[in-house]
């Protein structure tokens, strides 16, 4: 009795019946029933099962007729009856017969093709999925993309053969040994393939040349891996060790002196072979031999990727996914944007100046305008997208964008400030970007998901402009500068702690938003990558709680101190006396509206003292706002006999 079942991904590339005989082999070495899946160019987006007992109707396609024949070819096999016949499962026809089925996924585009072989993995609880193609190289990333997703979700074992000929029986396995979690994979199935064709294997390992004990360091670590791996079944391979740096060089040795049939490699280690032929390989590839056949072999997915796996199924099914060409598109377009060229410094130039004149004359319009021309939400959005695909070249050419680009703005808004006369205090625009709070990052976060959505989106582009107003980035820079002009460095340092929490908000949001439209890292995450991301995370989290932990030093009425009123008291002398403080409010927060008793107006320079004053008890840009009540002498005179009764 069979163990279970496998499927065969047919493929266009490689003849049918070459496919239907590596696919036998595995079956046999396993003792597994045959699920063979056939891709069928339709928008049905269903998987039909093909009745192979049946020559008319949907049994009549030529994939149909070419396993009929098949199956009468080879006498441990059969067609698997039918679902309603079928009370004791597949193969119950006997020992070691192989029942066989056939589907069709009908579909369009890759990424439906791997989620319908996934949702069959499952559906048919299969043990190992196997394809055959013509050449593993390829240059198209769509497909490589979805060779790489499918292997990091599949749950089953997957193997991937390539270059098979018309031959595929293989009996003189050759099988690179490694350290990596494959590497058992790799030796289970040469073993296997060799055992069911009465053959043999022959396990190769490459060390490094490390010194005159490299063999035997070598040696010693394959029979860990043989120890761990097969068991008791160790000694059925033969070894062999070969010292070189280069893996692919190692194998090449190997496979050069003849004597095999196939090449078994760990998925992780698909790439050993090189890209340059050895020459023996590049005579047989100018006689017109392709070159070795391989079989890549990996395990069945972690518990991890499986999860993962249903949480992106889960959005792919709520979100629609972006497409290969918006993909470019927005490559392109976010990398463009991105490089410090002239352009972009002008930009950063004119948008500063723009903004800090409309900061010094508390125009919101202006601000507004200075929002619109600024470049520097482009850089933010391509540092997220370049840790999403862990892109080290657009991540150097954003992150050089935005601190050149800081700098700029700010050195513009310190010198702005320093040549507008008149400018002596700070405006009720600067003010407003001194103090963030935590609903500021929630801001910076809803529009970095927004922008890089839009920016994903070909036809939201023109909701970008709306998305730059809500994200202020040029603003709260230009506002540190000026403050620094006045020697204001608690208003310059709140209002560049603005603009940090604003970039990596918004990178993290980008990061959150293009990971949910499809695009993600389908290779292994770079360690850069991790560590850059983890500092993005860790840094919007430690804000979130600086923020809600901030001691609220806005005044109020109860928060008063006693020693404040005795200091302005103090520093207004015997002129001016000290008659009452109170709070008001407003869009900019809290103001204090200090009421003095005197004979004359308090000067200008009364009010600065006490704004100084206020902002060292409270630690805080605080606006304080002077009234001088008046009080005149006037000579008290009476008409004679009206004095007042006794």
């Amino acid at each position: 009795m069979t163990e279970g079942t496998m499927a065969l991904v047919l493929g266009p590339d490689v003849e049918v019946p070459t496919q239907l005989r590596w696919g036998l082999q595995l079956a046999r070495a396993r003792s597994l029933d045959l699920l063979i899946l056939q891709h069928v160019k339709k928008k049905d987006g269903v998987t039909v099962e093909i009745m192979l007992d049946d020559d008319s109707g949907n049994g009549a396609t030529p994939v149909a007729k070419q396993i009929r024949d098949f199956v009468v070819a080879h006498p441990d096999v059969q067609v698997a009856p039918r679902e309603e016949e079928n009370h004791e499962g597949p193969g119950e026809g006997g020992d070691k017969m192989i029942s066989v089925r056939l589907k069709e996924i009908r579909c369009l585009g890759l990424p439906t093709i791997r989620q319908q072989l996934l949702a069959q993995i499952g559906k048919n609880k299969l043990k190992l999925i196997t394809a055959v193609r013509h050449e593993f190289n390829t240059t198209d990333v769509e497909i490589i993309r979805e060779r790489q997703l499918f292997l990091r979700y599949a749950p089953c074992e997957v193997i991937l053969g390539f270059r098979f000929g018309a031959a595929t029986d293989f009996s003189r396995v050759l099988v690179g040994v490694g350290s990596g979690p494959q590497a058992g994979a790799a030796l289970r199935l040469a073993r296997d393939l060799a055992k069911v064709s009465n053959g043999s294997f022959t396990a190769v390992r490459t060390n490094p040349a490390i010194g005159p004990d490299a063999e035997s360091v070598g040696r010693r670590r394959m029979e860990a891996v043989f120890q761990k791996n097969l068991g008791a079944e160790r000694g059925e391979a033969k070894r062999r060790i070969v010292i070189d740096d280069q893996v692919h060089r190692g194998l090449r040795q190997v496979w050069d002196e003849g004597g095999h049939d196939l090449i078994v490699l760990g998925a992780s280690r698909h790439g050993v072979l090189g890209n340059q032929p050895s020459r023996g390989t590049a005579a047989r590839l100018a006689k017109g031999d392709p070159g070795p056949a391989i079989a890549i072999v990996r395990s069945g997915a972690p518990i991890r990727n499986r999860f993962r796996s249903l949480l992106e199924g889960a959005i792919e099914r709520l979100v629609p996914q972006i497409d290969r060409e918006d993909r470019v598109s927005l490559v392109d377009r976010v990398q463009s944007s991105s490089n410090w060229n002239f352009d972009f410094f002008a930009l950063m130039v004119l948008s500063t100046v723009i903004a800090a004149i409309g900061l010094v004359q508390s125009s919101a319009a202006v601000v507004i305008g200075a929002m619109l021309v600024a470049p520097l939400m482009t850089p933010l959005l391509g540092m997220g997208l370049a840790l999403v695909q862990g892109n080290p070249i657009l991540a150097r050419i954003s992150l050089r964008a935005i601190l050149l680009g800081l700098v700029v703005s700010l050195l513009v808004g310190f010198l702005t400030g320093l040549l507008t006369p008149g400018f002596e205090e700070p405006t009720r625009e600067m003010l407003g970007r001194g103090g963030p709070g935590l609903l500021d990052l929630f801001v910076a976060f809803a529009s970095g998901l927004a922008a890089a959505y839009a920016m994903s989106r070909p036809g939201l582009l023109a909701a970008l402009p709306g998305v730059a107003i809500a994200a202020a980035l040029v603003p709260p820079i230009a506002t540190s500068g000026l403050a620094l002009s006045l020697g204001n460095l608690h208003l310059a340092t709140g209002a560049l702690l603005l603009f940090i929490i604003n970039m990596v908000t918004i990178i993290l949001a980008t990061m959150v938003s293009l990971w949910v439209v499809g695009l993600r890292n389908i290779g292994k995450a770079s360690r850069w990558s991790l560590n850059a991301a983890g500092i993005v995370l860790l840094s919007v989290f430690a804000l979130g709680i600086y923020l809600s932990l901030k001691p609220d030093q806005q005044p109020t009425e109860r928060r008063i101190p006693a020693t404040l009123l005795a200091s302005m008291q103090e520093r207004l002398g015997d002129e001016y006396r000290v008659d009452s403080v109170a709070v008001a409010y407003d869009e900019l927060g809290a103001q204090l509206n200090v009421r003095v008793l005197g004979e004359n107006l308090a000067p200008e320079l009364v009010a600065d003292d006490l704004r100084r004053l206020a902002r060292d008890h409270f630690n805080a840009p605080v606006r304080v706002r002077l009234i001088t009540e008046v009080q005149a002498a006037i000579e008290e005179t009476r008409p004679a006999g009206n004095e007042p009764p006794g």
